[in-house]
């Protein structure tokens, strides 16, 4: 027991009973780096072939998406705090039509482009051992800006692009960031025909949505499958072997497979209003994709600085569901418990100890790891902001703290 620090018998009981405390320090070991979790690849389907690595290889130009090849703006939904032109958001107009599935995908088809990658990784005796993987992604700018999954495109020595048009690329990393899963690529082409982007906030739960990706990497280009929103605003933890925790998804039953991941969920206008992420898990009919509103204010940073700037709190999340707060008798249905709390990080100077329940940070909730993440990115590290925490053992009622956000070490 002597793990487990700053809290009561309820919270005690919650890290420490029926083996939680190995989960939990099974979390602390994958974490590299303290509020930075990532994907591992899980596009696997092989080496690339011979054939994909034709093309010629291009360098990196960082740029931002322009403005005249996006749909018009009428809502800014960034949140961030710093002062930055986010990508112009569409608003949905009433007397557009929907458009028959098949007209949807003639429409977008061109933009979605085939991601092949090799990359080298060493066994256990410590001999390397080729490897390589698939995903998908979709055309925003007319010049080469790529959008696509951090975990398809991370740890790749070589990526090549092929469009629907047949015409193969070496790609370039432009930026990436696994907290989001979201990378963005380059490749030296001019004419790509752009996607339009649409508005997340606008899908109703049933509404029908369309996911096209190169599935399990079958020939004779994307697959094309149809559903309806099932659920919005989810959260998947323990993804992939770092156990990202990833939020903010739009649930759908349209299928989801490896090799889709990277490629767009469209709405009935044929406007991307989601990521798919295989990565995120698809069980049972369930897929997810990353939510665009959410997503544009990562990739517009990724597209100018290559990286997501954010402020640095300085402790070891773990997510407290519904069903473990009701299990441990804990005084919120939801949050975050800080498991470990950096000596002389920004939450140490604040008062946060190992034990306490982070609700907000701010003006908004953290219900999770992936949430504590999107709030921090809205902040420059410098700034103050108030902490909400509950500590067990009190009265149950929340505590405020203010705190100056620290820069990453990794950064």
């Amino acid at each position: 027991m002597d793990g487990c620090v700053g809290g009561t018998l309820r919270l005690t009981r919650f890290l420490c009973a029926s083996g939680v405390v190995a989960a939990l320090i099974a979390l602390v070991a994958a974490c590299q780096t303290l509020d930075d979790i990532g994907h591992s690849p899980v596009d696997r389907t092989g080496p690339v072939s011979a054939r994909q690595l034709e093309g010629n290889p291009t360098r990196v130009a960082k740029v931002r998406i322009p403005s005249s090849v996006l749909p018009p703006t009428s809502l800014d939904v960034s949140t961030s705090t710093r002062d930055e032109t986010s990508v112009p958001t569409p608003s949905r107009s009433e007397t557009r039509q929907e458009l028959r599935t098949e007209d949807l995908v003639h429409l977008a088809r061109p933009s979605i482009v085939h991601i092949a990658t090799e990359s080298v990784a060493r066994d256990n005796s410590g001999r390397t051992m080729p490897g390589g993987g698939v995903g998908t992604g979709f055309v925003i700018d007319a010049e080469g800006l790529i959008v696509t999954n951090n975990h398809v495109v991370a740890n790749a020595e070589l990526i090549v692009v092929t469009t629907y048009a047949g015409d193969l690329y070496d790609a370039t990393v432009v930026g990436r960031d696994p907290q989001t899963d979201l990378a963005v690529l380059r490749v030296d082409a001019s004419g790509l025909p752009p996607i339009a982007l649409g508005r997340s906030a606008d899908l109703r739960i049933g509404e029908s949505v369309v996911a096209i990706g190169h599935a399990l990497d079958l020939p004779g280009g994307p697959t094309v499958t149809v559903g309806v929103v099932s659920a919005l605003d989810r959260a998947i933890t323990n993804v992939g072997t770092q156990r990202l925790t990833l939020s903010d998804l739009i649930q759908t039953d349209a299928s989801i497979n490896p090799g889709n991941s990277g490629g767009p969920l469209l709405n009935r206008y044929g406007e991307v209003v989601g990521v798919n992420s295989a990565g995120a898990g698809s069980f049972a009919g369930i897929g997810f994709a990353i939510a665009i509103d959410g997503a544009r204010p990562i990739i517009d940073e990724l597209i100018e600085s290559g990286h997501v700037e954010r402020g640095f709190l300085g402790l070891v999340p773990a997510t407290i569901t519904r069903s473990v707060a009701r299990q441990f008798d804990l005084p919120v249905s939801q949050g975050i418990v800080a498991v470990q709390v950096t000596a002389g990080s920004p939450a140490d100077e604040g008062g946060l100890r190992p034990g306490d329940i982070l609700v907000a940070i701010g003006e908004a909730t953290v219900p999770d790891a992936g949430a504590l993440s999107r709030v921090l990115a809205q902040y420059s590290p410098g700034r103050e902001v108030a902490i909400e925490y509950i500590r067990p053992g009190g009265d149950d009622q929340p505590q405020e703290s203010r705190v100056r956000l620290g820069r990453r070490p990794d950064q």
